[in-house]
């Protein structure tokens, strides 16, 4: 399954006749209408937009220059990335916003296997794939697949770093793994294949809701895996439950959520500490030419008061963009207790553009969509600046010999959590858990999915 990388985004319309550059027009006779738009997004809101020489406003002094500019690149795509800040690997384009808002929504093409991605020991560029999560009733659940399950090749070719892209992200109604086992360090063909079709199919933002009873003490915990504003029912519904329950202390799993909307954020900062809707959450600041745009966001008033403490708050590298805001906004109100990997440091959020040739009417003549980093984040206090990441009070990452049942008690991470707040262990006594050692992830893009390679 393709894992999208929800933005942190904040939606707003731009037309190409209300742009700030009107004095440079593209030749009429050339069809240049996409790069046009895209170079004046960029221009007028990107975050980075005074870092960048294309993109100065004195980089063109005539239309002459300004069509010449826009035909050197190769179309819209070359383009945009030919404009970006060397350090910006969070901006989109998509040339087609209908699927694009089908993703948001959590609407993908998929057999729902989340994996990651790992490079093979001594191998230049050998690489195997194991499953972090299935979700219920897809193909791959019907098939047996589940979580730390291996596999080393995708139609009988083995996955290299040449070779992933195409042979698990081209869109195929169907592929076959063949799975593996790993035992002292070797990976071991188990003879197996598994044929998995793809389909359309939603995946859910809470994966997982439950009261766990531990030594007496009820502890709400919630896999929440993507901030989607359709969905905000079903985390409205786990928190109410949380709370006719009468929880006492609260996990939020955010391992393999890589973020999205400012709005759900705000509404899940509001259903962890009601009892302070109202207070900054974050500060948000653009870019010198975009100040007048700075603002603050409240917690949003759920009506939803757990009375808590403190709140656990569960992460791999994975967790990203509004994941790493909802921890560092609740901060200053909450003790936030953070167990697991370093976060993945996406300290920015985007703007989507829309191409409005006049008010509500979209340009028939393309479907393109820019999502452009235009702002940075900052909690209530004005910290911020975690661009390498959130680093955890207990830095505890998942081993792939002993990844767990999640949601299970006896699960890595969600045991740490239940040990704190049973008081068998304490934060300040357990710092790096795990014996084995752990997958080093890093974050590799691909398109709108995201997964994990070793350094």
């Amino acid at each position: 399954m393709k894992k999208i990388i929800f933005l942190l985004f904040i939606a707003l319309f731009f037309g190409c006749s209300d742009d700030l550059d009107d004095v440079l027009q593209v030749d009429s006779n050339e069809n240049l209408e996409v790069e046009d738009f895209l170079y004046k997004v960029m221009n007028y809101a990107y975050y980075w937009q005074g870092d960048v020489p294309h993109l100065a406003d004195d980089k063109f002094s005539n239309d002459k220059d300004y069509t010449a500019f826009l035909q050197s690149f190769e179309g819209p795509k070359d383009l945009f990335q030919g404009v970006l800040f060397n350090e910006d690997v969070y901006s989109r384009v998509y040339d087609d916003y209908e699927a694009y808002e089908d993703r948001k929504r959590g609407v993908t093409v998929g057999n729902g296997m989340n994996f990651g991605l790992v490079r093979i020991s001594n191998s230049d560029s050998n690489i195997y794939g194991y499953v972090q999560y299935v979700l219920p009733n897809s193909e791959a659940s019907t098939k047996g697949i589940s979580r730390g399950d291996v596999f080393t090749h995708v139609d009988g070719v083995q996955l290299t770093l040449d070779n992933y892209r195409a042979l698990l992200f081209s869109n195929t109604a169907t592929y076959t793994i063949n799975s593996a086992t790993i035992e002292n360090d070797l990976i071991q063909d188990t003879g197996l294949s598994i044929t998995l079709n793809n389909s359309e199919l939603t995946e859910n933002s809470v994966y997982l809701s439950k009261v766990i009873t531990h030594n007496e003490i009820k502890v709400g915990y919630i896999m929440y895996n993507g901030f989607v504003n359709a969905q905000e029912d079903d985390v409205k519904a786990a928190f109410t439950s949380f709370q006719t329950q009468q929880i006492d202390e609260l996990v939020v799993d955010l391992r393999y959520n890589p973020g999205g909307s400012v709005v759900t954020a705000q509404l899940l900062a509001g259903l962890i500490a009601g009892e302070h809707s109202g207070k900054v959450f974050a500060k948000v600041e653009y870019s010198e030419k975009q100040r007048a745009n700075n603002a603050e966001i409240a917690i949003t008033n759920t009506n939803t008061q757990l009375g808590l403490s403190r709140v656990f708050f569960l992460t791999t590298k994975n967790a990203a963009s509004a994941s790493e805001m909802l921890i560092n906004g609740l901060s200053p109100y909450i003790t936030t207790i953070h167990i697991g990997d370093k976060t993945a440091g996406k300290d920015v959020g985007a703007t989507e553009f829309y191409d409005y040739i006049a008010r509500n009417t979209l340009n028939p003549n393309h479907k393109y969509v820019a999502i452009p980093i235009t702002f940075k984040i900052y909690n209530g206090e004005g910290v911020g600046d975690y661009s390498d990441g959130l680093t955890p009070d207990i830095q505890l990452p998942e081993v792939l010999s002993n990844l767990g049942v999640l949601g299970e008690p006896d699960e890595p991470l969600l045991k740490k959590a239940l040990e704190i707040i049973s008081g068998e262990t304490s934060v300040t006594s357990s710092h790096l858990e795990n014996e084995i050692s752990p997958l080093n992830q890093i974050q590799v893009k691909e398109g709108s999915a995201i997964f994990n390679l070793t350094d």
